[in-house]
């Protein structure tokens, strides 16, 4: 409805944008940078954030920015992981229909499928493991072991693990010494800048086709002073905004529209 009234040829702070059509902040472009670096050199990364900030977001664009002849990108998110679920969701994503219920099993024909993966065919498995803060202990302590290849001499795949700001306490943690020292690069995302929230609106209006501006600089202030810079409060404020607008038949978003769909989180 909002898009009709605003003469939009697109949705604006959606979360299906194209991967062309991100902004490029500049940790963003840093966090992507450092997330290919680990996929090229077959190691250990982290990426943490704030909640919102983008996390899925960067790997939805890292998974993009590969070559598929040399990269299959793995993404595994389970709100309780364990080993089995680890192995058997990135068994079938590797084209394993049914794999074994046994963990050893599991475990055997995952190195196997993996091994073959990067010898015969020259794809390095890049495994992209989300709200890895939520992952069980025995999941946390198996890190070092999926990363095992060939007594410890290569490893065929690139591990990712994604999480909120509280996984870089729990990497910190004494349990997890082994994981943090094979850790080789690391990205933070947090909220960005008053001039990059302001760039962020206006990059989302016209990539939706908006001809002018819709949000005055004084009601972009009251944006990033509500979202603190964090793209998911962003989308979600501006978007509530726009439709308040709308309904009340305005042609620009005002600041009591901003206020309006506070109110309403």
């Amino acid at each position: 409805m909002f898009q009709e009234h605003f003469s939009l040829q697109g949705t604006p702070f959606d979360r299906s944008l194209a991967c062309t059509s991100l902004y490029p902040s500049k940790q963003f472009q840093e966090a992507v940078a450092r997330l290919q670096y680990v996929c090229e050199h077959r190691c250990l990364g982290v990426l943490t954030g704030d909640v919102g900030a983008g996390k899925s977001t960067v790997l939805r664009f890292l998974e993009h920015s590969l070559d598929p002849n040399h990269f299959q990108f793995l993404y595994i998110v389970d709100s309780e992981l364990t080993p089995r679920v680890f192995y058997t969701l990135a068994l079938q994503q590797l084209g394993v229909p049914k794999p074994p219920h046994a963990i050893t099993a599991l475990k055997t024909l995952f190195r196997k499928v993996v091994a073959s993966t990067y010898q015969n065919k020259g794809i390095t498995c890049v495994i992209a493991v989300d709200e890895a803060q939520d992952m069980k202990l025995t999941m946390a302590q198996e890190i070092r072991y999926v990363l095992n290849f060939h007594a410890d001499s290569f490893s065929p795949i690139a591990l990712i693990l994604a999480g909120q700001v509280e996984f870089r306490a729990m990497l910190q943690t004494l349990l997890m010494a082994p994981v943090r020292r094979r850790v080789e690069a690391t990205a933070v995302l947090r909220g960005m800048t008053d001039a990059e929230t302001t760039a962020y609106v206006e990059h989302q209006l016209k990539e939706a086709g908006a001809i002018h501006p819709l949000f005055p600089n004084d009601v972009l202030d009251r944006v990033y002073e509500h979202s603190k810079g964090i793209t998911a409060h962003i989308n979600s404020l501006c978007k509530r905004a726009l439709i308040d607008a709308a309904c009340r038949n305005q042609k620009l978003v005002e600041q009591a529209n901003i206020d309006r769909a506070m109110q309403e989180y």
